[in-house]
């Protein structure tokens, strides 16, 4: 089947997960991309890159720019448009139309989206089902929830083999997350507990306040108290390409992830279970759909719990050792053939 992909946000291609930090997102389509070439689908996907490159089997193509622009093929079979509905209206012909929401689902009930919605009526795809009961009403479009994959380069690696000191990481955004709630649990409970424990925080913002470079002025206090903390164990990373972020993240003891109710993906907590890291987390957005509670981690209720779980993962070498072994359990490593598989004989009903 020829499957054309459409994102315009940052430029990438199937290169660029092995060469310079993604976000979830974009990675994701890389990944599912690959899967169903590696399947026997005509591939194509559109970004603002600026030449064509073929990688993996996929076709990565430039956006095009303006209406004289024949970079896309003239017909294709499904259009998966990623994030945007404006998306939808590329100069394809396509048998069906499919809008991908990989983030917050709000935005689908702007007039103006749902009036391109109404015209050009495509399936709706969700990655979670949390996300799926906070986006609107489906209208007569179809809807589908499909779990996204992990990378093989958090599948493939060996199990953790922590480092001593003790390491968590996270990856809590330092505008949009919830990173004052988590240096309040690791400065007043967490690190006090385990006075030899390091806290790694993966952000290229708070890299860059600390080195002096300019950032947004909300986040100065941030830094500031960032800064005030590597004296109890907070050390900030810069962010990884996939296969460097893995070996990094096989060191770490635990991953924490303070989630938030609009983080229906969770991203960085798939792909820390997928590679064994058991994960302590509040039942905030996508968290529980990523999670075995209680085998590969924990979901808990409230302040105290995180702190009282965490340490124990930290100091308790039997249940860091259990977490480790459920987390990865065959079951629950998902990667994106699995999802590719899922997608032609449950929703796309492609032919072999």
């Amino acid at each position: 089947m020829r499957i054309l992909f459409a994102d315009d946000g940052v430029a990438y291609d199937g290169r660029t997960p092995a060469e310079e930090p993604l976000g979830g997102g974009e990675r994701a389509v890389v990944g599912l991309a690959r899967a169903l070439a590696a399947r026997g689908h005509v591939v194509s996907v559109a970004t603002p890159i600026i030449d064509p490159v073929r990688v993996d089997g996929v076709a990565w193509l430039p956006l095009p720019m303006d209406e004289g622009d024949r970079s896309l093929p003239d017909e294709v079979d499904v259009l998966v448009a990623v994030r945007r509905p404006s998306l939808l209206s590329l100069p394809v012909r396509p048998g069906r139309r499919v809008l991908w929401v990989l983030g917050r689902p709000d935005y689908l009930i702007r007039p103006s989206v749902r009036a391109r919605l109404a015209n050009r009526h495509p399936d709706l795809l969700y990655i979670s089902e949390s996300q799926r009961a906070a986006g609107p009403d489906s209208a007569g479009m179809g809807v589908s929830v499909l779990a996204p994959g992990v990378a093989p380069a958090f599948l493939d690696r060996a199990a953790p083999a922590p480092a001593e000191p003790p390491v968590a990481v996270a990856t809590v955004h330092p505008v949009h997350g919830d990173l004052g709630w988590l240096l309040d649990r690791w400065e007043h409970g967490i690190g006090p507990a385990v006075p030899a424990a390091r806290l790694h925080l993966y952000s290229a913002l708070l890299s860059a306040g600390l080195a002096g470079e300019p950032v947004p002025e909300a986040l100065t206090p941030t830094v500031a108290r960032v800064r005030a903390l590597a004296g109890h164990g907070v050390e900030v990373r810069e962010p990884q390409p996939e296969a460097a972020l893995a070996d990094a993240w096989r060191t770490a003891r635990v991953f924490l992830h303070p989630g938030a109710p609009w983080d229906h993906a969770c991203w960085p907590l798939a792909e820390a279970q997928a590679l064994g890291l058991p994960a302590v987390a509040r039942p905030l957005g996508g968290a529980s759909e990523r999670i075995s509670n209680g085998d590969s981690g924990m979901l808990v209720p409230d302040d105290d719990a995180f702190v009282n779980v965490t340490i124990q993962i930290l100091t308790d070498d039997g249940l860091h050792a259990g977490m480790v072994e459920e987390a990865r359990a065959s079951t629950r490593r998902r990667g994106w053939g699995t999802v590719a598989d899922e997608l032609e004989a449950h929703w796309f009903r492609f032919g072999r």
